[in-house]
């Protein structure tokens, strides 16, 4: 019995066990940091490279697939506001709508506005010039064309009476002059010029060789023009009042015409009494 046990082949292979167990767990104590670092290092670069998602798929025809359209409260298609040269949106009134420019169109029969001005008596665009007390402005888009070609024709016609130089309207500036009485807005003044050197004279000289010079006067809503009519060399200098029709009123600024008339027909305060 005991040789039996006390044999090579039976001995051996409990040994050889337990040594092997126990050289697997000293194997797998020293082994386990590193499995610990391998495994979070593999974690971190799975999510690093972590794909994008999936673009849509094309449609059928190859076209790329459509924004998704943006529908109001009532399920319509959302309009897409314009926004102005700085980007910012369209101004809304108080009910919440878009904000119309008052700039003045044309009238149903297709006739342009006398001026294109503003509620404040200003117009659209910046000056080309400007001092303390007035501004200048180019016509175009100004002023209509065809009232510019009026008072083009006005002013030649009271030039011709002494033999002057006529324009014809496309060398031109709108004056506005500042006050500072009634409701404060510019005196309109259109300035024709018989070339482009007057017109350099004129604003930026010293002096104004010659002048083609139409004030606005509106009385009663009705719109009156006082002419100043110059030529410096010929010592020539001469005002006319015009009514809406060209007729020619007085020879003298329409303010001045109209005052004097008035006074002349006010009733005289010198009445008999008891």
């Amino acid at each position: 019995m005991t040789s039996g046990i006390l044999k090579t082949g039976g001995l051996m292979p409990i040994y050889r066990r337990r040594f092997q167990l126990i050289s697997m767990k000293n194997l797998f104590l020293v082994f386990k940091p590193l499995l610990v670092l391998l495994f979070v290092t593999t974690a971190g670069m799975a999510l690093a490279t972590d794909p994008a998602p999936a673009k849509p798929a094309a449609d059928a025809q190859g076209a790329p697939p459509k924004k998704e359209e943006k529908k109001d409260d009532h399920g319509a298609p959302k309009k897409e506001e314009k926004k102005d040269d700085h980007g910012a949106a369209p101004k809304k009134d108080e009910h919440g709508a878009t904000a119309k420019e008052d700039r003045p169109k044309r009238t149903f029969e297709g006739q342009e506005p006398l001026f294109y001005f503003d509620s404040k008596r200003r117009p659209y665009i910046e000056p080309f010039h400007k001092t303390d007390e007035e501004e200048y402005f180019i016509c175009r888009g100004v002023i209509g064309e065809w009232y510019r070609e009026l008072l083009a024709q006005e002013a030649n016609m009271l030039a011709e009476k002494d033999g002057l130089d006529k324009v014809t309207g496309s060398t031109c500036a709108v004056r506005l002059v500042a006050t500072n009485h009634g409701k404060k807005l510019p005196i309109i003044s259109i300035e024709l010029y018989v070339n482009s050197n007057v017109m350099r004279s004129c604003i930026l000289g010293d002096s104004c060789p010659q002048s083609r010079t139409a004030i606005m006067y509106v009385l009663n809503k009705t719109l009156y023009r006082s002419y100043f009519i110059t030529d410096r060399e010929k010592k020539i200098r001469r005002y006319y009042c015009l009514d809406n029709k060209s007729n020619i009123l007085a020879k003298e600024e329409c303010w001045y015409h109209f005052f004097d008339k008035a006074a002349k027909e006010k009733p005289s305060g010198h009445g008999g009494g008891h």
